[in-house]
C-alpha cells in the first residue's frame, strides 16, 4: 500500500523545497559582508568600546585583508585584519581598516587625543608582528605603530588629535613582505582626553 506522502504531486515540491533550503542555508548569506556604516559602540564612563556587533560593518582600504567573524545567525564576534604582501608601512594618505562613528561618538572625539587600547588574539599561522592605529579625518592620517606578542593581549596606544573625526583606522604590519601578515581583533577601547 501507498503512502499519501509519497504521491508525485506533493512528494515532488517538498523534495525541491528541502532542497532550496540546503543549499540556501549552505550559501551562509547571514554571513556575507555589509556595506561599510558607522556601528553604535557602548560608552562606558566617557570610554567607547566597540566588540561583538560594534565590529558588523567596516570600512576597509585597499591595502588591507579583513574578515569578520560571525556566528551561525550572523552577528559580528570579532575583527581579522592582514596587511597584504608587499606593502610598506602605514602613510598618512592611508586609511587602513577603519570603524566608522556615529555623530554623536565623533564629537567626543573631536579635537582631543586619545588612548587607544586594542585587544588582540595571534593567529595561528601568518601573525603579524605589529599593530598601527589612528583617529581618523579630514586631515592625514598619523599612525602610531606598537609591537604585538604572539599570544593573546592588549597593546595601548596615545594617538594624536585629529579634526572632524569619522572614524578609528586599524593598520597590521609586518616587517615580512612575501604573503599577508595579520592579528584577530577582539577589544577596541577608546578614551579621549579632556584636552
Amino acid at each position: 500500500m501507498r503512502s499519501w506522502l509519497f504521491h508525485p504531486l506533493l512528494f515532488y515540491p517538498f523534495v525541491l523545497i528541502v532542497a532550496a533550503l540546503v543549499i540556501a542555508v549552505s550559501l551562509k548569506p547571514q554571513s556575507w559582508p555589509r556595506e561599510p556604516a558607522p556601528v553604535v559602540a557602548q560608552l562606558t564612563d566617557g570610554t567607547l568600546v566597540f566588540q561583538g556587533e560594534a565590529f558588523n560593518s567596516p570600512s576597509a582600504g585597499p591595502e588591507q585583508d579583513m574578515t569578520v567573524v560571525r556566528d551561525f545567525w550572523g552577528q559580528a564576534q570579532t575583527l581579522r585584519i592582514a596587511q597584504l604582501a608587499g606593502q610598506p608601512a602605514p602613510t598618512p594618505a592611508e586609511q587602513g581598516v577603519r570603524l566608522l562613528l556615529t555623530p554623536e561618538q565623533a564629537a567626543l572625539l573631536e579635537d582631543k587625543s586619545a588612548t587607544i587600547e586594542i585587544s588582540y588574539r595571534p593567529l595561528p599561522i601568518n601573525m603579524a608582528s605589529a599593530l598601527a592605529v589612528s583617529i581618523q579625518g579630514i586631515g592625514p592620517a598619523t599612525w602610531v605603530t606598537q609591537p604585538l606578542a604572539p599570544e593573546t593581549g592588549t597593546v595601548r596606544f596615545e594617538a594624536p588629535a585629529q579634526f572632524a573625526v569619522n572614524g578609528i583606522g586599524l593598520r597590521a604590519v609586518s616587517s615580512a613582505d612575501d604573503q599577508a601578515y595579520g592579528v584577530e581583533i577582539t577589544r577596541v577601547r577608546v578614551t579621549p582626553h579632556s584636552s
